[in-house]
């Protein structure tokens, strides 16, 4: 068995496929609610990709992490 670092390592891993998949089955909306349906979802997946990450310590969580403020940060802006 691993240790509790290891399976929320694959815990987070797990999280963000499903959210992936998550987002792929979403209904496409257009306009803001379809909208604000995907910048949700990327919200909870930053949960799992705190702001604690240290990009020496954890460099993919970090890259992730990163991705995934720019992604919202951009879809943010589409939203007006």
């Amino acid at each position: 068995m691993g240790s509790s670092e290891e399976m929320a390592n694959e815990n987070r891993w797990a999280n963000l496929v499903n959210t992936a998949f998550l987002l792929d089955q979403m209904p496409r909306t257009s306009g803001p609610e379809g909208l604000q349906s995907a910048l949700t979802m990327i919200q909870s997946a930053l949960e799992v990709f705190p702001s604690t990450l240290d990009p020496v310590e954890d460099f993919e969580g970090y890259a992730v992490r990163r991705f995934l403020l720019a992604l919202l940060d951009s879809l943010s802006h589409q939203q007006g």
